[in-house]
């Protein structure tokens, strides 16, 4: 199930809310929206903040596997092996 919740702790009808993108019970993003721009408008920010985590969340993939590997030789690549 795709959910986007209100975890504001304020109940106004307008002004800025925070959200949170869900898929079942992990929450995928956070973003913030106003109300009175309409439910096209929270969809949008809603795409956006999950596009922004899954290119955080590749960066971070990478970043962690480029600390891991270490160039040696003739261009040749170890992940943490001796040699």
């Amino acid at each position: 199930m795709i959910a986007i919740v209100n975890v504001s702790t304020h109940n106004s009808p307008i002004g800025w809310h925070e959200y949170e993108l869900r898929i079942n019970a992990k929450v995928i993003a956070r973003f913030r929206h106003k109300r009175e721009e309409g439910l096209t408008k929270c969809l949008e920010r809603a795409a956006e903040a999950a596009e922004k985590a899954k290119w955080m969340e590749a960066k971070a993939m990478i970043d962690a596997l480029s600390s891991n590997v270490k160039v040696s030789g003739a261009g040749t690549a170890s992940a943490g092996l001796p040699g």
